[in-house]
């Protein structure tokens, strides 16, 4: 696609008041393109503006004749390939590259950290009590790779191995692929815990069980990761789904980019954010445990945490001896249930600090704490930082995309 605009003559950005001319090389079919995107307006509104050219044409092959003959300041870039590399060292201006396909050492990169966000999955699930686990990707993919290994290393790391099942993204969809997946899916003993490289793959994942006679998430439990919404509802029941902070890649990405632009060197070659958070859906929404007490008297704390639910009150909704349900509960999830009521309260914090702009008396007061102090002492103590600062913090990475209001991807893609 050629760009709309077209200068005839090049410009030094830093000798000329002319704004910088850059080339914004990015998927706009995908939530996650789109929250790169975003993050790159809300650091152009915030400094200088730049005369942008967005092209979201798929750049896999080889560039298109105009990117080389036009005159750039910049390019971000989250297409990759030797052929697209080679142009962009012709060019011989300022890139920053933030593609997950494929690895070009030339140009300083950012993008996510792709093995925090299987570890982010892994732990969601060992934090369940799981003691099975699957992985469902594209085989080739760079991102699904890493999604991978990162959750093999969390997951391997507690004593539990890891199945796999990669299948080439030409053929994801394919029903020789989906019968495989429907007898990969009933080979696990159950429970099982199954991540996915992406949301479409989950939902693929879910589609197999149903056609298994598999209940999710009784019998297997599915996350995928970019929290696409639409997608992610899609399923039955809903995917839980790992959230990338794409926001932070495109500002940061632009905020590099404007210093290279600027003559100032890179200070880093490469880059890696951090996923923001889990956001859990029906498809978690369960203990992996074997024990029914212990996974009837932690569903009892989930529904009753916020309204400030004690010990005291779940040993008398289960007329059992503290000692007894104590031994059982760390001998199935490790901790105990005053650490489990105090994690599911803390959870809530998170997301309120983040969604909204409530106070933090009101906060306490839907989080079952008596007083503010209370739960900002117990907060601090347990994640390193007080609930202002953790706002301050979410806060700074800037709205995210709604991501209810996005079409659905094409299956077996990266987001």
């Amino acid at each position: 696609m050629m760009p709309q605009q077209m200068r005839s003559t090049c410009f030094n950005s830093r000798l000329m008041p002319n704004p910088p001319k850059v080339a914004l090389l990015i998927d706009t079919s995908f939530i996650y393109g789109r929250g790169v995107l975003t993050g790159i307006a809300d650091y152009l509104r915030s400094h200088r503006q730049w005369s942008t050219f967005v092209v979201h044409d798929e750049l896999w092959v080889h560039p298109p004749d105009w990117l080389a003959s036009s005159c750039w300041d910049g390019i971000l870039s989250r297409f990759g390939g030797p052929h697209l590399a080679r142009s962009f060292q012709r060019m011989n201006v300022p890139v920053v590259d933030m593609n997950d396909f494929h690895e070009n050492p030339e140009f300083p990169w950012i993008g996510s950290d792709h093995r925090a966000i299987g570890g982010a999955a892994a732990a969601h699930f060992m934090e369940r009590g799981f003691r099975h686990f699957g992985f469902c990707g594209i085989s080739g993919e760079l991102w699904s790779l890493e999604r991978r290994k990162g959750f093999q290393i969390a997951v391997e790391s507690s004593g539990f191995p890891v199945q796999v099942n990669e299948s080439p993204r030409n053929v994801a969809c394919g029903d020789d692929v989906f019968d495989q997946l429907v007898r990969w899916v009933t080979e696990f003993p159950k429970p099982v815990a199954i991540m996915t490289c992406n949301d479409i793959m989950g939902l693929h994942v879910i589609n197999a069980c149903h056609q298994a006679s598999l209940m999710v998430p009784e019998e297997v439990a599915v996350i995928g990761v970019d929290n696409e919404e639409l997608v992610c509802n899609f399923g039955d029941p809903p995917l839980s789904s790992v959230e990338p902070d794409a926001w932070q890649i495109g500002y940061r990405a632009a905020e590099l980019l404007d210093a290279l632009m600027a003559g100032k060197p890179a200070q880093r070659r490469r880059t890696t954010i951090d996923p923001v958070r889990v956001v859990t859906r029906q498809s978690t929404d369960i203990l992996g445990v074997t024990d029914r007490l212990v996974a009837s008297a932690a569903r009892f704390i989930r529904e009753h945490a916020l309204r400030g639910c004690s010990v005291v009150d779940v040993l008398e909704h289960f007329r059992v001896s503290r000692s007894t349900l104590e031994s059982r509960f760390r001998k199935s999830l490790n901790r105990s249930m005053k650490e489990e009521i105090l994690r599911v309260q803390l959870d809530r914090i998170q997301q309120l600090l983040e969604e909204t702009d409530y106070t933090l008396e009101h906060i306490a007061s839907l989080t079952g704490f008596e007083y503010p102090e209370t739960m900002s002492v117990l907060f601090k103590r347990k994640l390193g930082e007080t609930p202002g600062e953790y706002r301050k913090r979410s806060t700074a990475r800037g709205p995210r995309p709604a991501a209810n209001r996005n079409p659905a991807t094409p299956a077996g893609c990266h987001p």
